[in-house]
């Protein structure tokens, strides 16, 4: 909640991160059709760019490149590695238990979401903006004013993004859109063909369509369960799958476009970029506030920040700082890590949800996520064609 955010960190499934590892180098990755310009990917965006790492042909066997592991090689589960995997599964599941928490819960779901954005997003750009002053890089940030303005796009786009997902925590149990918003590997993967011309290969292919197949077994079982019984736990199968779909895509256009950008002759930093992705998305959103009347009078009439407990700031926290984390942990741990996160905090949030949340997890439902598992470890496994 990939979220949200923006450039550069990883959930479930991302692009190949990398970070200054405090030795004042970057790991950086080389794609072919960039001219030998690195690929400089760091940063905090979860589910964002996140999402190309699957849809990315070069990403082969499972294996990642860090300033670790100058070969390139496979790295061993190390303990960094499994403190890296404890953070990813902990930033996957408790960020949308606790932000559906925050959602349904009476003394909790009095906050306008906007606002939660609006604070995540100023949150980030906070870090960000103390990291370009450490290193003096501030100034240099407004250097290319075309660069600049492109970066406007895709913080628009992840607003949006950040906003549905909200939606759809909202309408869905979190096991349900923690299954359900894999989907953003289909979306990313086609979006991804159709910007960069470069093909998948029928392995990957196949893996979507089980992906697919998966998550449709999970809408059949949910609408199966009764509207009565969707009532009384606030789920709205309909909306919730509507904002998740739509998210997906979002995210898909937010991270390939994203992509094209670091593909260019952008000279910003990671850290430069985030700044400016969280002021445009805090600007935008302030404006989406005042546009909207009944928003507007909530925040003139109640205060900007009504209804907000320290629940509410946690899980503003998480969506807002833990992909900044994120961002600096990815670069230990290896594609097959990843997929392991996913699939444990699939397993988490189908836990949590039973215990905490009444959610009934009947056998389609059990069916239909071990599918989206086994889809997304076949997609990240599956070599590209040659």
């Amino acid at each position: 909640m990939e979220g949200t955010g923006r450039d550069s960190s990883g959930a479930s499934v991302d692009v190949d991160e990398n970070g200054d590892d405090g030795s004042g180098e970057e790991t950086t990755t080389m794609l072919p059709d960039q001219g030998g310009k690195p690929n400089t990917l760091v940063g905090e965006v979860i589910g964002k760019l996140g999402d190309i790492e699957l849809a990315n042909p070069e990403n082969q066997g499972g294996t990642i490149q860090s300033s670790h592991d100058p070969k390139g090689g496979e790295q061993n589960l190390s303990s960094t590695a499994i403190v890296a995997l404890i953070f990813l599964v902990l930033q996957n599941s408790m960020a949308v238990l606790i932000m559906r928490y925050t959602l349904v819960h009476p003394g909790e779901k009095e906050f306008l979401a906007l606002t939660a954005v609006i604070m995540a997003e100023a949150l980030k750009t906070g870090v960000s903006l103390f990291i370009l002053c450490l290193d003096g890089s501030f100034v240099e940030m407004f250097d290319d004013k075309i660069d600049v303005l492109k970066t406007s796009i895709p913080a628009l786009i992840f607003l949006v993004q950040n906003n549905l997902q909200y939606i759809a925590v909202k309408n869905l149990h979190a096991a349900t859109y923690q299954v359900l918003y894999q989907v953003k590997i289909l979306t990313t993967a086609v979006v991804w063909v159709m910007v960069f011309r470069t093909p998948l290969g029928w392995k990957k292919w196949c893996a979507l369509c089980f992906l697919l197949s998966g998550i449709v077994v999970i809408r059949e079982s949910e609408m199966r369960s009764g509207p009565s019984k969707a009532a009384n736990s606030q789920v709205n199968i309909t909306i919730g799958l509507s904002a998740t779909l739509a998210a997906s895509i979002t995210s898909a256009l937010g991270g390939v476009y994203s992509e094209t950008l670091m593909k260019g002759k952008s000279k910003l930093s990671v850290w430069q970029r985030n700044v400016l992705l969280g002021l445009y998305s805090t600007v935008l959103g302030l404006g989406a506030i005042a546009c909207m009347p009944e928003q507007r009078h909530i925040v003139a009439e109640k205060g900007f920040f009504h209804g907000y407990t320290l629940v509410t700031c946690i899980s503003i926290s998480i969506q807002g700082g833990g992909g900044l984390i994120i961002g600096f942990v990815m670069k230990y741990a290896t594609v097959i890590l990843k997929d392991i996160a996913t699939s444990l905090s699939i397993v988490f949030s189908c836990t949590f949800s039973a215990l905490f949340f009444d959610q009934h997890l009947g056998a389609p439902f059990i069916t239909g996520a071990c599918m989206v598992v086994v889809a997304a470890w076949a997609f990240s496994m599956a070599k590209p064609p040659k």
